[in-house]
């Protein structure tokens, strides 16, 4: 937390946190309606209509839990596709220095952290979804909580080993891909 706040003293990269920030929620929305779209298409005959999947409302009202399979399917393909798109907002609008991550290398780096951005929210959301189950509206708070997380995880990683021009005239602090 402290490397956090210290960076913020910088107005480029507070800037540069807020458009982050904006970035990542239109990201989130893309998640979270494929997420919900794929659940719905999934599990269509227990909700009482598309908005069910995020109120947790059933036909018949009574408490419906997703698969998981398919509930780690909707999270695995959701993250991906809105990961592109941040990918692309954050060499256009995010960073100062976003081309610095549209070479081969800088999209390496991006793919690495996002693996493991897909990691964490994988496997938390599997562990949430088995100690808290999936029905109703768990299946967004799990959602919501991993989503943060991972946020703060992109940002900083993006900031400091993707799209950082110092990293193209020190190599001492590059990461060797």
């Amino acid at each position: 937390m402290k490397t956090f706040f210290k960076a913020m003293k910088s107005k480029r990269v507070r800037r540069e946190f807020l458009k982050s920030v904006a970035v990542g929620l239109a990201s989130t929305l893309i998640d979270f309606l494929i997420t919900a779209l794929i659940l719905y298409m999934a599990g269509h005959e227990h909700y009482s209509g598309f908005s069910g999947v995020f109120t947790g409302k059933t036909v018949d009202g009574l408490s419906y839990s997703p698969p998981t399979s398919v509930y780690i399917t909707s999270i695995v393909l959701s993250f991906v596709i809105s990961i592109l798109f941040n990918y692309i907002m954050s060499m256009f609008f995010v960073y100062e220095y976003g081309n610095v991550g549209k070479n081969a290398k800088g999209f390496t780096k991006f793919a690495i952290f996002a693996l493991i951005g897909l990691t964490i929210t994988t496997v938390g959301s599997l562990l949430c979804s088995l100690v808290f189950g999936l029905n109703g509206s768990k299946i967004w708070w799990i959602k919501i909580t991993i989503t943060v997380v991972v946020f703060v995880f992109n940002f900083f990683t993006r900031k400091y080993f993707v799209f950082n021009i110092a990293l193209i005239r020190d190599d001492e602090n590059t990461i060797n891909l």
